[in-house]
């Protein structure tokens, strides 16, 4: 070995002189280059993440998550690291002298010493190592370490305990980590402790174990003594488990857990105690055994298994279930009020329904604007009629990606106010696809999607629908005129965006020429928006950009200017989720043309959730299609927004009670807006979001009642009707959420309409025109194990401004039986008027198929009208066509080319809208008006061939004759569409009964 004249001299033992090796440099430099591969290995992504919360607006956020991270990575490894590490030199110190000389005799002096000493060195090394891993370990526990900093209390104690439930929601999930971290040292300190105590010889064997030196046994009992203790507060936090538990016939703690095992686990506690104590008792007496720790431990575990296992069961079997009702009735109590807590379900209306048949022709016009909205297009059926008509070329898409890696068509429905009334409709945004093309095309060329297609629920337009806005460039039909889009660009959106470059010297690819002249060129953009990180004059972000992506071209490519912008994290979803992670966001955002500006805005609805709210009930929420969370709390309290074209967002609080958002609010202060600052326009097209509408309707249908006993019995429970037309339901691996292979439930829907007893329009509505129409969410009921059969009553969500939020129950009379939409299904194929029909249009290749069946209300009466779409079998040529309407009106049915068809034939005093028919006049030929009804299809191609003639208009003045040949050619097969019409119009006959 060589020797160093700077290191001071050493006397062995034995009388040996050796020198004393340099000590930790070492270890010094190998933690200097484990710290700077640990920075490389993160560099990239923290200063691209830093980058881009900059470009969000965001930047407190990004580094309040870092601070909170290391925080608890540094606080938790250094933690570990002084307790594992220093019992280790503890355990050495303790070493006897036998072990030193072991070293010496069989190495040498010299090596012996070395050994010793690098045994140390190892020891400590081992000891950081345990120290990052269990840091890394901590990290992931981040968020709950500021919930447990920053909690806001419920104002709500539960029965039991007598905690605040705030407590519950944001202590104990921390709380249990720290239990669980504290047993892992603990357990992982003794086995290293015990390992080195028999490696030096200090404990010889299991039987010498009373006879070791007092300070391994001190050692050994204080590890002993702190694992009881931990064991000891883990058993507390499980005790809380219990104001959760499910009990078969509700959820939290019932007699038996408050008189057996929550008594079970005090004793265990008690006992864990004891044996802590003894264990110090025999360190301060210099006891030679181990013998009241081990009885204190042999009490604990007997308790465990009898009071834990054995006893809850024999009282359960015995004593509760024979007493079910009378013993458990408190507690079904406290777990109604508590999951109508959870659920705001506490301040639902509730009013009466009659669901007669009173209503009349004249009652159906005045209620003309709730029959022009509802919603005959279903949006699997229009989101293939968008593909197929709206698209224009291949790479634009009316989808979304999944999580599954599926997609599926992205139509949303809103309503905008046209023509001074509320019309309801549905739209969706082209977004761009550009599948497989050169990297350039890819990233600089094809960025982004066009525009917006919108049509009226109802309309329908040689079996396909009409439209508001569609087409290339963006048109606007005269009727639509109020809706206007600024910017029809689509950079960010639902479809998996991948990176993109804006602003270079390649223009973007805007759309494509849809002229079919030869000389037609494509419209190219470049970008203007605030949109993504400027990195054209930054050669560091080129460079952690192209290890980020792993793309060597962004550090090769020419094109970029200084103002160049890398648009990443395009997909809106993952760009709320990265801002708001505490967020679960509802499956359906929905795109809304800004009545403000004209721009494209996308809004998502954000839920706060908890699963630890006491004796409320969990539920199922679909994350995505392949994945369920079942919190037992839950609220909308935030409404994210985020730009199409500048991928700006904004946090919207619509809650402000609640204490979830509260104390997110104090972690990131800043990141909330009030629900004031969100523009009035778009405050008008906030809807009450369905994935929590499903969840509230599903627990109300249960816990609507007030009496437990009636709850017990379920006397008055009800359930969701199936959907007449739907499949089974299963999951991602084959299995439904709730039960294997059960029927699909129906979705609650979108309708406009006046609810009952509101009393009328009140002065906004008259202020507005709207007569008391208003904008919902409803979904029909049934009584339970009678999904297939009757309905009950329906529940609903208000959704426009002054009313969103409010919930509202209508049930039927007990003495009314109302046939549900599966029977009325079974009414419409059995009949003999309509059955032949059904038999004629699935013939020829054709599939003939009734879309969703809505039951909307009108008056005091229920009306149930489904839409039939005809497909040609063939695959290649699958364009779905909506050729037919069927109502049904108690016991009648009518089915009709038209939904006012269909009301005719019901009714023989309704002649549909108040405004002038045309009719052929035989003598001329020509079109004249008279005092009856305009069938719908007729109006609509009248408002369409206005709309084509103005278009020609304005290309023959534009000097665009191919624009003017094509707007003639679409003028001529919109009159070809009224003449049809007209040829084939039928009278109505009379009503059934009439």
């Amino acid at each position: 070995m060589p020797s160093y004249p700077d290191d001071p001299e050493v006397i062995l033992p034995n009388g040996a002189r050796g020198r004393r090796p340099r000590s930790f440099r070492g270890f010094i430099g190998l933690g200097i280059l484990f710290l700077g591969f640990l920075l490389f290995h993160n560099a990239v992504p923290l200063y691209t993440d830093w980058l881009w919360f900059g470009e969000v607006g965001y930047r407190q956020v990004f580094s309040t998550t870092i601070v909170a991270k290391m925080t608890v990575y540094f606080l938790f490894a250094l933690v570990f690291l002084i307790f594992f590490y220093g019992n280790i030199l503890v355990a050495r110190r303790l070493a006897p002298e036998k072990s030193d000389r072991f070293l010496m005799e069989r190495f040498g002096p010299e090596w012996g010493k070395r050994i010793h000493k690098g045994i140390g060195a190892v020891a400590l090394a081992g000891s950081l190592f345990l120290a990052l891993w269990a840091g890394a370990l901590a990290v992931e526990n981040w968020p709950a370490w500021l919930e447990f900093t920053h909690w806001t209390a419920f104002h709500k104690l539960d029965p039991v305990f007598g905690n605040d439930v705030g407590f519950y929601v944001f202590r104990v999930p921390f709380l249990r980590f720290l239990s669980e971290f504290g047993m892992g040292v603990v357990i992982l300190t003794a086995i290293a402790v015990v390992l080195i105590h028999v490696a030096d010889q200090a404990i010889e064997s299991w039987a010498g174990l009373p006879n070791v030196k007092p300070g391994v046994r001190a050692q050994l009992l204080t590890l002993i003594a702190f694992l009881a203790l931990l064991t000891a507060f883990a058993t507390r936090l499980d005790s809380y488990d219990l104001l959760t538990s499910d009990n078969g016939k509700f959820f939290g703690a019932g007699y038996t857990d408050l008189h057996v095992r929550l008594i079970s686990q005090d004793l265990e506690i008690i006992f864990l105690i004891v044996a802590a104590v003894a264990c110090f008792a025999g360190i301060a007496l210099r006891r030679r055994d181990f013998r009241w720790p081990i009885y204190a431990a042999v009490g604990w575990l007997a308790t465990v298994l009898v009071g834990g296992n054995v006893l809850p069961g024999i009282v359960q079997k015995v004593y509760v279930e024979p007493n079910e009702l009378s013993m458990e009735q408190q507690y079904i109590s406290r777990n109604i009020d508590f999951t109508r807590q959870g659920y705001n379900l506490k301040s639902v209306s509730v009013d009466t329904f009659p669901a007669d048949q009173s209503l009349t022709p004249g009652q159906l016009r005045s209620n003309r604007d709730t029959l022009d909205n509802v919603r005959l297009w279903d949006y699997d059926y229009l989101g293939k009629v968008y593909e197929q008509l709206q698209t224009v070329k291949t790479y634009y898409k009316f989808q979304k990606d999944n999580a599954d890696g599926t997609r599926s068509p992205n139509i949303d429905i809103d309503r905008y106010r046209i023509g001074g009334r509320l019309r309801q409709v549905m739209l969706a945004a082209r977004e761009m696809d550009p599948g497989d093309q050169p990297w350039q095309n890819l990233k600089l060329a094809y960025t982004h999607g066009y525009g917006v297609v919108m049509s009226p629920v109802n309309r329908v337009i040689g079996g396909g629908p009409d439209y508001f806005l569609q087409g290339i460039p963006l048109t606007t039909s005269p009727e639509a005129a109020s809706i206007a889009v600024s910017q029809p660009d689509i950079y960010y959106g639902e479809l998996a965006h991948d990176y993109v470059f804006a602003n270079t010297d390649h223009q973007e690819f805007d759309y494509p020429s849809t002229q079919g002249t030869g000389g037609a060129q494509d419209h190219y953009v470049t970008y203007t928006g605030k949109g993504g990180i400027r990195i054209g004059d930054m050669e560091l972000a080129k460079l952690a950009f192209s290890l980020r992506f792993g793309d060597s071209n962004i550090l090769l490519a020419r094109g970029f200017k200084p103002e160049t912008r890398v648009l990443f994290r395009r997909d809106i979803r993952d760009r709320v989720r990265t801002i708001a992670p505490f967020l679960q966001q509802d499956g359906d955002p929905y795109l809304v043309v800004s009545p403000e500006n004209g721009r494209l805005v996308w809004i998502i609805d954000c839920y706060t959730l908890s699963d630890h709210y006491p004796y409320s009930r969990p539920e199922q929420l679909s994350v995505n299609p392949v994945q369920y969370i079942t919190p037992n709390y839950i609220r909308n309290s935030v409404k994210a927004t985020v730009d199409a074209y500048d991928g700006e967002v904004n946090l919207y609080v619509t809650d402000p009670t609640d204490p979830i958002a509260q104390t997110y609010g104090k972690i990131y202060p800043g990141l909330f807006k009030g629900l004031a600052q969100l523009p009035q326009g778009l405050q008008a097209h906030l809807r009450y979001p369905e994935d929590l509408f499903r969840i509230q309707r599903s627990i109300y249908a249960t816990y609507h009642v007030d009496d437990a006993r009636i709850f017990y019995l379920k006397e008055d429970a009800w359930a969701i009707p199936v959907e007449p037309n739907g499949q089974q339901t299963p999951t991602a691996n084959g299995e439904d959420p709730n039960i294997a292979g059960s029927p699909k439930q129906m979705e609650p829907y979108y309708v406009i309409m006046r609810l009952p007893n509101s009393g009328g329009a009140g002065a906004a509505e008259k202020a507005q025109g709207t007569g008391g129409e208003e904008f919902i969410l409803m979904s029909p009921l049934s009584p339970i194990n009678r999904e297939s059969q009757n309905v009950l009553g329906w529940m609903c969500a208000r959704c426009d401004p002054g009313h969103y939020g409010e919930l509202v129950l209508y049930r039927f009379p007990q003495t009314v039986s109302v046939e549900g939409p599966s029977q009325i299904l079974q009414n419409i194929n059995t009949d003999r008027v309509i059955s032949p029909q059904l038999s004629l249009l699935r013939q020829g290749g054709s599939t003939a198929t009734f879309g969703n069946m809505l039951v909307i209300p009108v008056e005091k009466s229920l009306l149930y009208i489904a839409p039939m779409y005809v497909e040609a079998s063939n695959p290649s040529n699958k364009l779905p066509q909506l050729q037919k309407v069927v109502v049904s009106y108690g016991s009648h049915v009518a089915m009709e080319n038209t939904l006012d068809g269909a009301l005719a034939d019901l009714y023989s005093g309704y002649t549909g809208p108040a405004t002038a028919s045309l009719t052929s006049d035989a003598g001329t030929g020509r079109l004249s008006s008279s005092g009856g009804s305009m069938p719908i299809q007729i109006k609509t191609s009248i408002d369409r061939a206005a709309a084509d003639y103005a278009t020609g208009q304005e290309r023959m003045k534009a000097g665009d004759w191919a624009g003017y040949g094509k707007a003639m050619q679409d003028l001529k097969q919109r009159l070809d569409e009224i003449t049809n019409a007209i040829g084939h119009k039928s009278t109505a006959p009379t009503a059934p009964g009439k």
